[in-house]
């Protein structure tokens, strides 16, 4: 890491650049918030219910979000060739683009939505739950499962969006959607303003409406007449064969990674299952404390990714070089600060998430740990974010396959089956995942290779 330390030390004041980042990074910071709140609102309400409905809603929604990016992969592709084009001034090529990414992404919910229904009791035999925990799981996942092609196509729409440079809308999309989610769920879960009182079920559908909502919202900014690259509707029925298979060739390693990264954490849920449910439900309430902390890391992720594939457009490869190591150090510094929090105040965080107090206990020790994870996240993310934004999704992918597969899942399984240690080491082996992934961003990043890719 220490050649991540000279190049910062090394940086001088640049306003300009910092306007830039932080112009990109500070509404993609709130919409990755506000998209996890989603999530977080689900689990913060249900776990009101007890720990049973908590790993209902849990292993559903580890599941669903985990797999769903996989499906959105086509939108880091979009967002580099978009980013790419708007650099280089041709923003009919963005367009065209743009259209067929929509397109792929159409295909990809309906068997999404499809697939999420069929498989999802096999899920709840794998986890080895409880009858009931599994009835309330499957329900869930079936329910939230309806709105898939929707939800991929804001995803893949927020990423056209942000390859023009647009990071604001996506912002607003999300503000509308967990706005609909929160009262949603305060409603439909407890039974309030006239509504009946349906628990586990009255969550899927606030995030099943709050899904379509945020899908409308996105397709319609993307074909308003005053859109930066003026999507038209004829671009989704003209099919662009070059255009597809430059998609496809930046898609499929996203696509892998994803694969990679969500079958890890599924995998990885399944081995926490097996500690108990006072484990898995504590397990949930880390995740989702911690996942807000993740945003700041994420959001200048996006934006080193946006501009590093724009000067590439523009031919200004330092310029690029330059972004992405200004925003790492706008990441740890927005990290390391999430790092302070959990240190200082785990208890108060965990509970806004359960009123149990063995979960609670549990839950606190854990928030501490991951701490100490929260400055190689930053990094680890804006490298990667800043690869892609490249068109190196291959390199990206290489980081992701090392972390997850040759360094969580078998550290997990060493601290789960030989070891027998308890939940808190299991939280030890996950930071040092993100440790090598930070050293393997730098290694590859500094290798310079994402210079030279050609997208055509």
């Amino acid at each position: 890491m220490s050649d991540i330390n000279t190049v910062l030390a090394k940086q001088s004041s640049d306003p300009e650049l910092d306007r830039e980042i932080l112009k990109l990074a500070w509404p993609a910071i709130a919409e990755n918030v506000l998209h996890t709140f989603i999530w977080v609102v689900d689990t913060a309400m249900v776990g009101r219910l007890g720990a049973q409905a908590l790993s209902a809603v849990g292993l559903s929604g580890s599941v669903y979000w985990n797999v769903l990016w996989v499906f959105s992969a086509i939108a880091v592709g979009v967002m580099a060739v978009v980013a790419r084009s708007v650099g280089a001034g041709d923003t009919r090529r963005a367009a065209r683009a743009a259209g067929q990414a929509l397109l792929i992404s159409i295909a990809l919910g309906i068997f999404f939505t499809l697939g999420t229904y069929v498989s999802a009791p096999l899920i709840f035999r794998l986890g080895g739950f409880e009858n009931t925990v599994s009835a309330m799981g499957i329900e869930y996942l079936r329910i939230v499962g309806a709105g898939s092609v929707l939800l991929v196509l804001t995803k893949v729409g927020a990423g056209i969006l942000r390859g023009a440079g647009d990071t604001r809308t996506p912002m607003f999309v999300a503000v509308v959607a967990n706005t609909i989610n929160a009262v949603g769920d305060y409603v439909l879960i407890f039974g309030l303003l006239g509504f009946p009182r349906l628990g586990v079920k009255g969550a899927a559908i606030a995030t099943l409406i709050a899904n379509l909502a945020g899908g409308i919202l996105t397709l319609v900014a993307l074909f308003q007449k005053r859109s930066r690259i003026s999507i038209g509707v004829g671009e989704l029925f003209r099919i662009d064969m070059a255009t597809v298979k430059t998609l496809v060739r930046l898609s499929i390693p996203a696509a892998v990674e994803e694969t990679l990264t969500s079958t890890a954490r599924i995998l990885s849920s399944f081995m926490i299952a097996s500690l108990g449910t006072v484990a898995f439900a504590a397990h949930q309430v880390t995740i989702a404390a911690e996942s807000l902390s993740f945003m700041p890391g994420s959001g200048f992720s996006t934006a080193s990714g946006v501009l590093v594939g724009q000067s590439l457009g523009a031919g200004k490869v330092d310029h690029a070089r330059r972004v992405a190591y200004r925003s790492i150090r706008y990441a740890v510094i927005a990290m390391g600060g999430s790092a302070l929090i959990f240190f200082s105040m785990p208890r108060i965080i965990v509970s806004f998430f359960t009123s149990d107090v063995e979960v609670m206990l549990l839950a606190s020790t854990c928030l501490r740990i991951a701490g100490l994870e929260q400055v190689f996240i930053g990094i680890g993310d804006t490298f990667r974010g800043s690869l892609r934004g490249a068109g190196d999704t291959g390199s990206a992918l290489k980081i992701t396959a090392i972390g997850t597969w040759l360094v969580r899942l078998p550290v997990l399984a060493l601290i789960i089956y030989v070891l027998r240690f308890s939940l808190p080491a299991v939280w030890v082996g996950i930071c040092f995942e993100w440790v090598i992934r930070a050293v393997l961003g730098q290694k590859y990043f500094s290798r310079g290779n994402w210079e030279r890719i050609e997208l055509h």
